[in-house]
């Protein structure tokens, strides 16, 4: 009788060991999310915004990363792809340690999101490896891992993100920067 795990995660065996190294990239990455979730809680509890000023930014950082999608793509067409994402990680782990030892700021939430930026133009890069990684019998698959790494990624950043919201901020953006650069590695 399979165990649960193997239900789950047998369908990825046999893959190329690149995509096991993008996979837990992808989920690294996206664990170390924690501080998109609580934007708001940020900019109203710690920094006094009311909902139009919180708005105004979030819109802004919105518009920005659609262009900066734009941009990752281009480069990834024309650029080595696995450099792109090394440069842009190592971006996002500067922005986020930095982040991490400032107090709470309009500094510190102009840091992170430069690192959001970053995090934006690396994602075409991904995308374009798993393709280049995978074959036509098991792209479907590659691209499935690549969703469930998200997925793993996002359900616990939120978790550990609130429960250092009130007392341990800068601490939530060095784990941010820590588990990016350990995806970069």
């Amino acid at each position: 009788m399979k165990t649960i795990f193997e239900k789950m995660f047998g369908q990825y065996r046999g893959m190329r060991r690149e995509l096991y190294i993008l996979f837990w990239g992808k989920a690294a990455t996206n664990m170390g999310a924690m501080i998109w979730p609580m934007l708001t809680l940020i900019l109203s509890n710690k920094l006094g915004m009311n909902a139009q000023e919180i708005a105004k930014i979030t819109i802004a950082m919105g518009v920005v990363q659609f262009p900066a999608n734009l941009l990752g793509g281009k480069l990834a067409d024309c650029c080595n792809k696995k450099k792109l994402i090394i440069i842009c990680d190592l971006v996002t782990v500067i922005c986020y340690l930095t982040a991490a030892v400032l107090p709470v700021s309009m500094a510190q939430i102009l840091l992170f999101f430069t690192a959001g930026i970053f995090q934006t133009m690396e994602n075409p890069s991904y995308d374009a490896l798993v393709a280049d990684l995978s074959t036509s019998e098991n792209r479907e698959k590659a691209y499935s891992l690549m969703y469930l790494g998200l997925n793993l990624g996002i359900i616990l950043s939120p978790t550990i993100g609130g429960i250092l919201f009130e007392n341990h901020l800068g601490l939530a953006y060095a784990i941010d920067g820590l588990t990016t650069l350990s995806s970069t590695i």
